[in-house]
């Protein structure tokens, strides 16, 4: 999955990075922990996310990848859960390579992050590898200040709910933070899964645009129901911060034309750059 969101960055830097090592997470979902190159080292906000320039036998091609950063957030590590895509280009190349490939990386940009001012709620929503952005989210917020934080992820079935472990120990450690695993095609068993979709959650929370802050990650569908159940309810655009993933298909017959992700990447650039 690839980030497709508008630009905002702290710092446009460019270097290199190398694949150090490569994890299965689920039947279609990997992670993958790049390292910068000497001298390097992450100044991002978390949540963030940076773009990849590849080269595979037909050119460079770019995919914008949040981090999903848990272990050690500012360091020269750079973790990427990447879900497989039919047909991806970037599937493609990286589900079949070796340690030690190399991309040209650049970044940070997004909006997808703490708000400055503290609200009453913190309310994470995602869908799928979605919550790549928020497990460095979750790691930034053990520093304290915010007093009830929500993560409701959706996934199809409980193969799909990656860093579980990870999750639910967090949820277990700390007071303010409460999981909810929507389940779409499986029952829910467990205290902190539920049946169905997090928008049916979002609506179940009793949401208040007063106090509550919201960061939406994931499907554009799920993305776009939300805000507009969040507008009904009162919520302005300054509260609820939206980032949509979406799938990057690429096939030989269609390389010459620019993908809709590739001409919003160029809008972008040129907008940073006053073009």
């Amino acid at each position: 999955m690839c980030n497709n969101s508008g630009s905002s960055a702290m710092i446009d830097l460019m270097f290199t990075v190398r694949l150090e090592r490569v994890r299965t997470l689920s039947e279609s979902t990997k992670d993958f922990r790049f390292v910068c190159a000497a001298n390097t080292s992450l100044d991002y906000k978390p949540g963030q996310f940076y773009r990849f320039v590849f080269a595979d036998e037909h050119g460079e091609f770019e995919r914008s990848y949040s981090l999903c950063n848990f272990d050690e957030l500012y360091g020269q590590h750079m973790d990427l859960v990447i879900s497989e895509v039919g047909n991806g280009r970037a599937t493609n190349l990286l589900f079949n390579c070796q340690e030690g490939l190399e991309a040209n990386v650049t970044g940070p940009f997004g909006r997808l992050t703490l708000p400055e001012e503290v609200p009453g709620r913190l309310v994470m929503v995602a869908t799928s590898v979605g919550l790549a952005p928020y497990m460095p989210i979750l790691k930034e917020l053990e520093t304290g200040g915010f007093p009830e934080v929500v993560l409701l992820l959706g996934v199809r079935d409980r193969s799909e709910f990656i860093y579980g472990d990870v999750l639910k120990d967090y949820a277990e450690q700390h007071d303010y933070f409460e999981l909810r695993l929507c389940l779409s095609r499986e029952k829910a068993t467990a205290g902190y899964e539920h049946d169905g979709y997090v928008n049916t959650q979002i609506e179940r929370l009793g949401v208040n645009p007063d106090s509550d802050h919201f960061l939406l990650c994931g499907n554009p569908e799920m993305i776009d129901d939300a805000w507009g159940y969040l507008k009904e309810s009162g919520f302005k655009a300054k509260n609820v911060v939206r980032e949509k993933y979406v799938f990057a298909r690429e096939s030989r017959s269609s390389a010459k034309a620019l993908t809709a992700e590739q001409k919003q990447l160029i809008a972008a650039k040129l907008k940073k750059y006053g073009k």
